[in-house]
């Protein structure tokens, strides 16, 4: 090998290093840019791939997996009913006094579901029958549905507003046939004939005075027709569009309600609340139609909460629900009387009678209304209706529906039995109806979702670890080419100098084909000053020498090719060998190549 191959190859080698450094430091930008994007990137994709997954599932067709659940729900749904015991009834009714009242709850039962005549039409449309039943539970109550307590007549009382302004023989019949009854305006009865009725004798005579017409029936309870109910619904399947999913189209044959005063409050907004759409926000408003409200009510974001250890949102029906125009203008639509009470909603214009619709003890209503009672006591933790919904399915892990139903009672001229009651709403039970989703669901769900997570970390780890290892890779090829430029460049310091070798010296390896020009490296200590002149000495200060020059052991050899400058500054280093002799330090043989 010659002297000049060996420089090109080092030029070559220095040239191949100069670009895996580039490469390198292109792969370490990359990485880093990775490592901080490409996690987000990667989740992005992930999230679009489950939204489009989620969709598939929560859609209502045969083939989701949602379907069967919502067809026939087996998640246990109680709905419990606290009631109000009247422990002052004749002092209410003889003196005006104030109504001391006792709650006495809960009387649980669970509610069943059956939805069937399914019929799939166009524009996404589902229509359908639903029925929907109630069994007492026991062991989830206080008592059992024959316990008893004192609570507002309904009949009278709803018959005594119908006739304030009757005329008096009108008023005298009605007070004389509650007489015979023996009817006061305070009744004892038992849970089941308070919630589903019961046959009410003085509303049998009245029924034969009036004609069925005028009283259609004289089963008298607060929900006398909802157990054992048939409703029909149209719904929206979200095939098309997934945040439409199971918004209700039509409610029992109507498109919008006719008992309130406006065309917004006449609306059906939102679904039945069985199951809401994935994607939910914080900054959307959740419309529930509930059948006791006679209306749609919203549910608002209040906060974030972890539920099952899953992250998930809390919405709750806020206050102006049951407030007045005079508190929350937009409420206009939902007030027909004259004065409308803050806090208490009155829907006697789609039920039989005065009924008002509160928060459980008159959570949100006016000081007023509250303080007219004792044992009143409204706290927003047990009596705020709230769902507890995982966003991104749209699942509702929790539900808590809260309504208090309430009987304006007042004092009519001409009906003995309402002289000296205070006119006011008295509350006469309040409503919960519950939904928890097991544990295990959510503990499915949070699996799945670390998964996913877990990818997320995998690939920014990997993005991490290739940009370390490249720079890795990186720091050793720039110590290495710094080394070998620097062998290049020579040594510069005063422990050594650069001596130059006259003449063509023989020897086994020496060719004719390498240049002459060979360089010692050699400590100044080391140095004899046979044969050397000042004149030949070059700019970086070398000695010239001789084959006689001494030398004190084996030096390494610098060789300067032909084409480089003759400044001792630029020259390769070439893995030569100068034999020293023993006796005297002369040198006796070389350069030879060290392989």
């Amino acid at each position: 090998m010659t002297c000049r191959s060996r420089s090109t190859c080092a030029t070559c080698c220095l040239a191949y290093a100069m670009c895996f450094m580039v490469t390198l430091s292109i792969i370490i930008i990359v990485s880093i840019m990775g490592a901080i994007k490409g996690p987000s990137a990667v989740n992005e994709m992930v999230e679009d791939k489950i939204s489009t997954v989620i969709d598939e599932m929560m859609v209502l067709e045969p083939s989701s997996e949602i379907f069967q659940s919502w067809l026939d729900p087996q998640i246990p749904i109680y709905q419990k009913f606290y009631f109000f015991d009247v422990q002052n009834a004749d002092d209410v009714l003889n003196r005006g006094a104030k109504p001391r009242l006792v709650e006495i709850g809960p009387y649980t039962y669970r509610v069943s579901i059956s939805r069937y005549n399914l019929t799939f039409g166009d524009n996404d449309t589902l229509s359908f029958k639903q029925k929907t039943w109630m069994e007492f539970v026991p062991e989830l109550s206080v008592g059992y549905e024959n316990d008893s307590f004192t609570t507002v007549n309904i009949p009278l009382a709803a018959s005594v507003s119908v006739l304030k302004y009757a005329d008096w023989f009108s008023k005298m019949s009605v007070s004389a046939v509650a007489s015979i009854h023996g009817h006061q305006m305070f009744i004892k009865l038992s849970v089941g004939e308070i919630l589903w009725g019961y046959e009410d004798p003085f509303m049998k005579q009245l029924q034969d005075l009036a004609g069925k017409e005028a009283i259609p029936s004289y089963v008298v309870g607060i929900l006398p027709h909802v157990n054992g109910s048939v409703i029909s619904s149209v719904i929206n399947t979200g095939a098309s569009n997934i945040t439409e999913l199971n918004k209700l189209i039509e409610w029992n044959g109507m498109t919008e309600l006719d008992w309130w005063g406006s065309k917004e409050a006449n609306m059906i907004n939102g679904s039945d609340g069985s199951i809401l759409h994935p994607e939910m926000t914080a900054e959307e408003t959740i419309y529930v139609y509930d059948q006791i409200h006679c209306r749609s009510v919203p549910y608002i974001y209040k906060e974030d909460i972890t539920f099952y250890d899953v992250p998930m949102m809390k919405f709750h029906i806020p206050w102006y629900t049951y407030a007045n125009a005079s508190s929350y203008p937009p409420n206009a639509g939902f007030c027909l009387q004259d004065s409308c009470p803050d806090g208490i909603l009155n829907v006697t214009s789609c039920m039989d009678a005065n009924f008002g619709i509160s928060a459980p003890h008159f959570l949100y209503a006016s000081p007023d209304i509250i303080d007219s009672f004792d044992g009143i006591e409204p706290n927003e933790t047990k009596h705020q209706s709230y769902m507890v919904v995982e966003p991104v399915t749209g699942v509702s892990y929790t539900q808590r529906r809260r309504l208090q139903m309430n009987l304006y009672m007042e004092s009519v001229d001409g009906i003995m039995q309402s002289e000296g009651i205070r006119s006011m709403y008295y509350p006469l039970t309040w409503i919960e109806m519950g939904v928890d989703l097991p544990e295990s669901l959510a503990t499915d769900y949070k699996n799945q979702m670390s998964a996913v997570e877990g990818f997320d970390d995998m690939v920014f780890y990997a993005f991490i670890a290739t940009a370390i290892f490249c720079f890795v890779l990186l720091m050793l090829t720039a110590i290495c080419v710094i080394l070998q430029c620097c062998k290049k460049r020579g040594v510069r310091d005063d422990s050594y100098v650069t001596m130059k070798k006259e003449g063509s010296i023989t020897s086994k390896t020496y060719t004719d084909g390498i240049p002459t020009d060979i360089y010692v490296k050699i400590p100044n200590e080391d140095i004899g000053n046979n044969n050397v002149t000042d004149e030949q000495k070059y700019e970086q200060k070398c000695d010239i020498i001789t084959e006689s020059t001494v030398l004190s052991n084996d030096h390494t050899h610098k060789h300067q090719t032909d084409d480089e400058s003759s400044s001792g500054d630029e020259y390769d280093e070439v893995l030569w060998k100068v034999h020293i002799s023993e006796a005297n330090g002369n040198v006796i043989s070389g350069p030879e190549t060290q392989v």
